[in-house]
């Protein structure tokens, strides 16, 4: 189980999704093209499933069964 300011493992070919959506646009996925390192911000309980994570210097949505916790 995640927790706020977990340090997470994201996989190279991970679709992550801005955090900035506006569900009346296109949602805007895009895919990891190499592994990356970065925070938990946000954990919901949720049927969405999804965490939100800081990495890159910014905010992406990403489904937490792929994430992977780090020195846990």
């Amino acid at each position: 189980m995640l927790i706020n300011g977990d340090l997470v493992r994201i996989p190279q070919g991970t679709i992550i999704i801005d955090s900035a959506i506006q569900f009346k646009d296109n949602v805007p996925l895009s895919v990891a093209k190499k592994p990356q390192v970065g925070i938990v911000i946000e954990t919901k309980n949720d049927d969405e499933g999804l965490v939100k994570v800081l990495f890159e210097d910014q905010m992406f949505f990403v489904d937490k069964r792929v994430v992977q916790l780090v020195g846990g």
